[in-house]
């Protein structure tokens, strides 16, 4: 099965800070560009690789500036949804606000 056509890879290049975790886990699917500094990748590695590769590389980033997507839903980082101890502070807040 062809990665390229489950999985969309992304990376962000104001999180990216270089340290090169993924090109390590992941050797040949990620890369360094030694001009920026800055991580990328090959479309037709992306294409061959396995998703576990994929997934690999995205998670030893400390910060979390690879975003895989599969058809079209983020998979990885997860977006997790407010605590509800975090909504019921944000609500709190709203009413402190407007007394």
């Amino acid at each position: 099965m062809s990665t390229q056509k489950t999985l969309r890879v992304r990376i962000d290049p104001d999180r990216c800070v270089g340290y090169g975790r993924c090109a390590t886990i992941a050797q040949g699917l990620y890369l360094i560009d030694a001009e920026t500094g800055k991580a990328y990748f090959e479309e037709e590695a992306l294409a061959s690789a396995a998703p576990k590769d994929v997934f690999a590389g995205a998670r030893a980033c400390p910060t979390q500036a690879i975003q895989v997507e599969q058809f079209g839903r983020r998979v990885y980082p997860q977006i997790l949804s407010p605590m509800p101890a975090d909504i019921a502070r944000a609500l709190n807040e709203d009413t402190d606000g407007e007394s």
